[in-house]
């Protein structure tokens, strides 16, 4: 990715607003202002420099557990044991069954279906089975999912879409859930890396966003000086500006984006 240092970006802000210095705080607000445009473009589309497709180890874990056989004759409710690190609690009905299994816990590492089994309680004969799941963690290397794949795609004509959700993750950046997904096969996925905020400092602004975020800044600098007019024109040129790459990518690159769809049996794709 080719970079231009912010204090350039600041620079170029100076000569655009027709000044020769800027004060502490003006320097500040430019700064927040490239980090809100350059976040703004660096969502807007698929650029070649921001998404990745690699190879990641799903972690399997027990998303759910399935009671196939109630037994009989529980006064209370028996302690589940699962093999591996996760964990379940179990309940019972009037009748004297284990009626519901709620995992606690959902473990981590395992290679194949935990083998589940019951003690105390009173009864005997519960029966039990675990749904598993993949579990890929955002951390701070993934912003958004595009599409997981079996295979890698640039090798498979038509590689087999695997089906995901993304959820909620303790470590603060979410996760991806492949849904009932026991295998521990890499699987291939596509995202956009996460836009990470600048300083002043910092010499890696990306260069295609260099343009944009000066002109956006500049509309910025004019709102706050209560220049609303001027301000809503400059935004529309800062439109303008990065409508011109988004041409490079979709004309000039052809890095159309596919939509599937299954008619007669068959899935093909088609351009949007």
């Amino acid at each position: 990715m080719r970079q231009v240092t912010v204090s350039k970006l600041l620079d170029n802000l100076k000569h655009m607003a027709g000044l020769d210095t800027l004060l502490t705080q003006e320097q500040d607000a430019a700064v927040r202002s490239f980090n809100r445009f350059g976040r703004l473009a660096w969502e807007r589309a698929r650029w070649p420099d921001t998404i990745r497709l690699e190879p990641k180890l799903p972690d399997v874990q027990v998303r759910s557990i399935e009671v196939t056989v109630g037994g009989s004759g529980y006064t209370s409710a028996p302690t589940v044991t699962i093999s591996g690190s996760a964990t379940a609690t179990a309940t019972i009905n009037a009748d004297g069954q284990v009626n519901g299994v709620a995992v606690t816990g959902n473990g981590t590492g395992y290679l194949a279906e935990p083998t589940i089994t019951f003690s105390g309680g009173g009864g005997t004969g519960a029966e039990a089975k675990a749904t598993m799941m993949g579990i890929l963690d955002f951390g701070s290397d993934i912003g958004e999912i595009m599409r997981v794949t079996e295979k890698d795609p640039y090798a498979h004509g038509s590689p087999t879409e695997v089906a995901y959700r993304v959820e909620y993750s303790a470590s603060g950046y979410g996760r991806v859930v492949l849904v009932n997904r026991a295998g521990t096969a890499p699987v291939y996925v596509l995202y956009r890396t996460p836009f990470t905020d600048y300083v002043s400092s910092d010499t890696d602004f990306p260069y295609i966003f260099s343009e944009y975020v000066v002109t956006g800044a500049y509309s910025d600098y004019l709102t706050a000086d209560g220049q609303l007019d001027k301000s809503m024109a400059i935004q529309q040129q800062a439109e303008s500006i990065l409508l011109a790459e988004l041409d490079k990518l979709e004309r000039q690159q052809g890095q159309n984006n596919f939509i599937q769809f299954t008619t007669y049996g068959s899935t093909i794709q088609t351009p949007y």
